[in-house]
């Protein structure tokens, strides 16, 4: 069991994430958090994947070995993580490596979120804050936002934590929100813009065009919005999300250079070409 405490009422391990608590704040904000950070280490350690999750931030860089439910880091380096909002993530699957020491991933993950302190709390919820929070098996917190927590004590919010990573809570994106991002999406995509897709400058390199495509591919991912119960938005996520895929590819796909017709005056014969020719005529 990962982060099922009595009180929280939390799901098990292998209880299925909900699924959009992964969604941003804002249209113009595109940022990781510790809280997404946290969901995906939890995603997996429930899959029993191996591989290498990189976590970059603006100073520095941190890969965490994962392997089968377990975790290969150093215990400070794993709480450190959990410290500030990353500004980007990547998984790679690999082969378990015959380094490092394995611990149980659960508790570790739990120690990391405990650790936490309050002004990293903050930081974690606050791009959050206009989001509505849905747990029915506590009055005090379902239906309310993000925001009227953020004066409240570390406990609080380290117990909301906990919910969201477990899935027991889920948090409700504005939906006005994500409704005007799709439909600028839906524009850009039917002008043929593919940069405008992805919310990227026609000058970005490679590296940028697939950082932002992995961010609104976890946005807009069907599989994170399965718990809604609105099933037109649901279609309209998943068209977004193939719209952001197409874009990836028609940008990233290396391009096959157009054969061009060479265009000017007719090469001048070379003094052999003329004996040849001439050679020819006269045994004609």
């Amino acid at each position: 069991m990962i982060l099922n405490h009595k009180e929280d009422k939390s799901g098990p391990l292998d209880r299925p994430l909900a699924a959009n608590v992964f969604q941003r704040k804002t249209d113009s904000e595109v940022m990781t958090t510790v809280l997404e950070l946290a969901r995906e280490v939890r995603h997996r350690l429930v899959s029993k994947e191996t591989g290498c999750l990189t976590v970059d931030y603006r100073d520095s860089k941190v890969s965490i070995l994962l392997c089968e439910g377990t975790i290969a880091a150093e215990r400070q380096v794993m709480l450190s993580c959990f410290s500030r909002n990353p500004v980007d993530y990547q998984f790679q699957a690999m082969e378990r490596p015959n380094t490092g020491r394995y611990v149980p991933g659960a508790s570790l993950l739990i120690e990391a979120i405990e650790a936490m302190d309050h002004k990293c709390l903050i930081h974690a919820w606050e791009p959050y804050a206009e989001w509505r929070i849905v747990f029915r098996q506590d009055e005090e917190l379902h239906n309310t936002f993000v925001k009227q927590h953020l004066a409240s004590g570390s406990d609080l919010l380290q117990r909301l934590m906990r919910l969201a990573v477990a899935g027991s809570a889920t948090l409700e994106r504005p939906i006005i929100l994500i409704h005007e991002e799709m439909e600028q999406i839906e524009e850009a995509f039917i002008s043929g813009n593919w940069h405008k897709v992805l919310g990227v400058g026609h000058s970005s390199e490679k590296f940028e065009i697939k950082r932002a495509y992995r961010k609104l591919a976890r946005r807009f991912h069907p599989d994170r919005w399965v718990t809604s119960s609105d099933m037109r938005h649901r279609d309209r996520i998943e068209r977004t999300f193939q719209r952001v895929s197409r874009a990836y590819i028609e940008l990233y796909r290396p391009h096959q250079p157009q054969p061009q017709l060479l265009v000017g005056p007719k090469p001048k014969t070379s003094i052999w070409g003329k004996v040849s020719v001439l050679g020819w005529k006269s045994r004609n």
